[in-house]
């Protein structure tokens, strides 16, 4: 039986501070209480630490910020004259190599024009040789200046009006005018163009009918 008091004596001694402290937290003013302290503890917890900077800290950042603006300056100018280098050094190989493409076109181009002359004159005939002067004619024993041509007078006359060469150009070996020329002889084309012996003979018909006064080279041979 006494334990049964001793018991509830207990539980009534506990039980009851519980519901006094259960009860005054249910207030308004308790809540209004536990709420003050716990903004106090929150305000308290946050500390702001403002200390104001020394003229010589303050100072020592601007040097600092100089420096590091100074240093990303340089940092961007050495960048842009990079770039621009590489820029410089793409346009000079670029010129290069446009110069060079000129200079292996300008190579080819000559290349196939030699090669198309030297076709060319590998197809073209070759000129035909130089026709040889006639010979002199011999003199003959007993002829003259009158009968015959092949005197040392006639061969004077020929020498110095044309080398000797019958087919010269402006009238054969005595240099006709083509107006005498057609008289003597009635053909309508140049001395040059006739036989050796057509032309013998109109020297020795312009001889017969005028002698040595056609030719103006008979000073030089003394006639």
């Amino acid at each position: 039986m006494r334990i049964r008091i001793a018991l509830a004596t207990a539980v009534a001694v506990i039980a009851i501070p519980a519901f006094l402290l259960t009860l005054f937290s249910s207030t308004p003013a308790a809540s209004a209480r536990v709420t003050r302290h716990e903004a106090v503890s929150q305000h308290r917890a946050v500390k702001i630490d403002m200390k104001l900077m020394s003229y010589a800290q303050a100072e020592k950042v601007a040097k600092l910020v100089t420096y590091s603006n100074t240093v990303t300056a340089q940092q961007q100018s050495t960048y842009l004259e990079d770039l621009a280098f590489l820029t410089y050094l793409k346009d000079v190989n670029f010129m290069k190599a446009v110069a060079r493409q000129k200079q292996e076109a300008a190579q080819q181009a000559a290349a196939q024009q030699a090669a198309a002359r030297a076709t060319a004159v590998a197809a073209a005939p070759a000129p035909a040789p130089a026709a040889a002067p006639a010979p002199a004619p011999v003199a003959a024993a007993g002829s003259s200046d009158a009968t015959s041509t092949n005197t040392a007078d006639w061969a004077c006359i020929r020498d110095h009006e044309s080398g000797g060469n019958y087919g010269e150009g402006n009238g054969g070996a005595y240099q006709f005018e083509l107006g005498t020329w057609t008289s003597l002889t009635g053909l309508p084309s140049p001395a040059e163009d006739y036989p050796a012996a057509v032309q013998d003979a109109a020297a020795l018909k312009l001889y017969s009918q005028r002698g040595w006064e056609p030719w103006t080279t008979r000073y030089v041979c003394g006639l």
